[in-house]
């Protein structure tokens, strides 16, 4: 691909350990129901699927989401939860870490080039985390904004109109194969599936760039800009 005028980025998964912050909060409140040793990966990937099908329906904030689906997912399994677990969980997100690299790679990145955010949350959970990350993004496209989920188009589309950007001169960088990499190559946009745990491809779509982490794409990216 030519120079990219900006790398957009998927954000929780992707810059904020969307995972590892979910399970946490998942043994947190199972612990707390009294239930211990409950394999809480096998759980959070279950509502993470829950959670994709539930996103592509109807537009609902996503504080919504988050509180609607971690029932389904805990009954599905017939774990104890109180509603003021499933309230708790919908007012987290903006507290979860950042991984490690994050900041780092982002300031250098920003260095060859404009960073932007596409994601599916609510301007308000962004904002603190955009705050607790300390790096400044050109644009940020939420889904609040683009009243619809990835793997919806429309949030693209809505961050090409505001980057005032052709998708030809955008690399869209996300961990999420279904949410970011698949509607990107539908739309003809260049792709790097952040892939942190070695994850097989969910569908027969092929990334543009392959990274492990966020460090190693700040390397691509610096490689990229020295040609």
């Amino acid at each position: 691909m030519k120079w990219p005028k900006a790398i957009t980025f998927d954000c929780y998964g992707t810059l904020i350990d969307w995972e590892g912050e979910i399970q946490l909060i998942f043994k947190d409140i199972l612990e707390k129901n009294g239930v211990e040793g409950v394999d809480v990966v096998k759980l959070q990937r279950y509502w993470e699927d829950v959670q994709f099908d539930y996103i592509q329906d109807q537009y609902l904030p996503y504080k919504e989401v988050l509180r609607n689906t971690l029932p389904m997912a805990f009954n599905h399994f017939g774990y104890p939860f109180r509603d003021e677990d499933a309230h708790f969980f919908s007012e987290s997100m903006g507290k979860w870490r950042p991984f490690p690299d994050t900041k780092e790679a982002l300031l250098e990145i920003k260095k060859h080039t404009k960073i932007a955010l596409l994601t599916n949350t609510d301007d308000n959970i962004i904002e603190e985390t955009v705050a607790r990350l300390g790096v400044e993004f050109d644009e940020i496209v939420t889904a609040e904004q683009a009243g619809a989920y990835k793997a919806n188009h429309d949030g693209f589309h809505l961050l090409l109109e505001k980057l005032n950007l052709d998708k030809s001169e955008i690399l869209h960088t996300g961990f999420g194969f279904k949410y970011d990499v698949v509607p990107a190559s539908e739309l003809g946009i260049t792709s790097c599936w952040v892939n942190r745990y070695g994850e097989t491809r969910p569908v027969d779509v092929k990334e543009d760039y392959l990274v492990g982490d966020m460090k190693t794409l700040a390397l691509l990216v610096k490689g990229l800009a020295a040609e």
